[in-house]
Formats: C-alpha cells, sequence, structure tokens
C-alpha cells in the first residue's frame, strides 16, 4: 500500500461525516496511508473540530496563499468558496482532494486533480489490515445515518460488498 496513497487534502463534508462517526479514523489514515491536510478557512466552516483536534488526530493545517484565496474568490462556477479552495490548493499542492460532492469531483476531474471518496479511505484501511470489516462498515453505517443524502444505502451496499471481497483475499 505505500507509495499508492498521494497527499490528502479532505474536504468539510467528509471531515464532518468522519467527526461525526469515528474521526480516529483519520488518524489511521495518517499513520498508515497518507498524510492528511485540513484547509485552515474550511475547519473554521466545521463546528465539530478545531485545531487542536486536528493535532490530535495528525492532521496538518494548510494555509492558502493569498493567491488561492483570489483565484477561489474570483471563479464563477457552481461550487461554493471552499469547494474551489479545495480544488485550488489540491491542484497547486499535488495533493488528492477527497470528497463526496459529485460537481467538485467532475472540476477536480476537469483540472486534472485526482479524487478520492471518503469511504474509500476505510477501504484503503482494511486492505492494509489496519482496520477491521466490520469496523469499517459499522463506520460506513453512521455516516450513512448522519449524511443519507450523500451516503445512500446503495453506496452502503456496495462499499459492504468491496469489503467482503477484500476479507476474502
Amino acid at each position: 500500500m505505500p507509495g499508492r496513497w498521494p497527499p490528502l487534502l479532505i474536504d468539510a463534508n467528509v471531515l464532518i461525516d468522519f467527526a461525526d462517526s469515528d474521526v480516529t479514523v483519520l488518524r489511521l489514515v495518517v499513520r498508515h496511508l497518507a498524510p492528511v491536510s485540513v484547509l485552515r478557512p474550511v475547519l473554521r466552516e466545521v463546528t465539530q473540530l478545531d485545531a487542536t483536534d486536528c493535532d490530535r488526530l495528525d492532521l496538518s493545517l494548510f494555509e492558502p496563499s493569498v493567491e488561492q484565496l483570489l483565484e477561489a474568490g474570483a471563479r464563477r462556477r457552481s461550487l461554493s468558496f471552499f469547494d474551489r479552495l479545495c480544488l485550488i490548493v489540491s491542484r497547486d499542492q499535488g495533493w488528492a482532494c477527497v470528497t463526496n460532492d459529485t460537481v467538485l469531483r467532475k472540476e477536480c476531474a476537469t483540472e486534472g486533480v485526482r479524487t478520492v471518496w471518503g469511504l474509500e479511505l476505510l477501504v484503503g484501511l482494511v486492505g492494509a489490515r489496519h482496520l477491521g470489516n466490520r469496523s469499517a462498515l459499522t463506520i460506513a453505517t453512521a455516516i450513512h445515518h448522519n449524511n443519507p443524502r450523500h451516503i445512500s444505502r446503495a453506496i452502503l451496499s456496495r462499499l459492504a460488498e468491496r469489503l467482503r471481497r477484500l476479507g476474502q483475499s
């Protein structure tokens, strides 16, 4: 698994999903898959976590440049300011953007930025043997209950099948 994961920038929605289910997953990701950064302006929008929590979880806080902030403010696409900022910083830093937002994922693809689904982090941890299948599915189920609009039953079922296949390998 080492080398497969680029450095990650996590967006607000995925950060909230894990904060509301099991935030310690993020520390596992940092320790076993890849460094994880959070934009300071995005963190200010997430009421569940603060800078001290990020430090405890080994998440790196990143301060966007003035140029990046201006570019995010000047763009007038279908993305929010914070999503544009995640896209721009991911592009500039060569990081993958961790998001479940389909519009952000589409814009990232247009800009050549790699994306990772939030639940893919669980699959990566299970595949690397740092999280059990049952624990991953419990966390994903909690995320589904907290965020059924973005993490549907169909997504949960596909994840369960993927985890089951991992357990057989």
